[in-house]
């Protein structure tokens, strides 16, 4: 029996797409009633046996130490701050208006503990990197795998709903994250000097892949969901030509407030509108 009670949080600009209209408000809340008695009627008792849970957490263990120490090693890189800023447009995410509060919190500096959790995110998903969804991960699984337990992550995956969620999402993840889109911004926006950052996250991007397309059995992301690998492919082509103007925005702009001139009106206009239309394709904010 489900007892207590729950609390959903919606965000704002996203509110429109699940309740505009009578019929998509009816179908996302059937939904939510759906999943609320399929808990009820179906999860009230564990489907794993209780021996087994331990050597699963006990793998999740090296997973997260792994993923944890591999996610704070690019954290703590003292140039990732301007490397984010400078590969991304989280500066212009104040002029959107978009969110209740300011994209940074106040302090004295621009680094990264100033920073809201969404502009985080959001500023990582514009310039397809999308970190924060994968990083790590990569590590996490490998350190496993080089553990003896491929065979484990393999039976997690066919049996436990929670890993099984877990690698789907970041499956996800990497599906919308688009290196070759990523390394315009950076050669393009980013001195040579930080470039080695970008370097460690291809190789932490490419490594996840791998790790996940091992534990799911397949050869290529979103095998096993056909239509949602081509829904990606396809905004991908009406996304490109907008990433490539955002780029080509950022870095005028960027160049014209350098040497003191004033930013066109049309011009920061155009530049938001990107961002906006970025994020509407990849249906993702942060």
């Amino acid at each position: 029996m489900l007892n207590g009670s729950i609390k959903l949080t919606e965000q704002g600009e996203v509110i429109s797409d699940k309740y505009l209209l009578p019929s998509l408000a009816r179908e996302n809340l059937e939904e939510l009633l759906a999943a609320v008695l399929e808990g009820v009627l179906f999860h009230s008792n564990p489907w794993i046996a209780p021996e087994q849970l331990p050597k699963w957490d006990s793998a999740m263990d090296i997973v997260a130490d792994a993923s944890l120490t591999a996610y704070r090693g690019l954290i703590k890189d003292p140039n990732l701050p301007n490397y984010f800023n400078l590969s991304t447009p989280v500066d212009e995410l104040a002029n959107l208006h978009i969110g209740s509060r300011p994209a940074r919190r106040v302090k004295a500096d621009d680094g990264i503990e100033s920073l809201r959790a969404i502009p985080w995110v959001f500023g990582w998903t514009q310039s397809r990197q999308i970190v924060p969804g994968w990083f790590g991960v990569g590590s996490g699984l490998c350190a496993a795998r080089e553990a003896g337990l491929a065979d484990t992550l393999t039976r997690m995956n066919e049996e436990w709903s929670f890993f099984t969620s877990f690698i789907s999402n970041v499956e996800m993840t990497l599906a919308k994250t688009d290196m070759k889109i990523a390394h315009e911004y950076v050669h393009r926006l980013v001195p040579r000097e930080l470039h080695y950052l970008f370097d460690l996250i291809n190789e932490e991007y490419e490594l996840t892949v791998r790790e996940i397309l091992a534990v799911t059995n397949c050869s290529t992301l979103l095998e096993s969901q056909p239509l949602l690998a081509g829904t990606l492919r396809t905004r991908d082509q009406y996304l490109r030509p907008l990433q490539l103007t955002q780029i080509q925005l950022l870095k005028q702009v960027r160049e014209n407030r350098a040497n003191a001139q004033e930013v066109d009106e049309l011009m920061q206009r155009a530049l938001l509108l990107t961002i906006n239309g970025i994020a509407t394709g990849l249906r993702n904010t942060g």
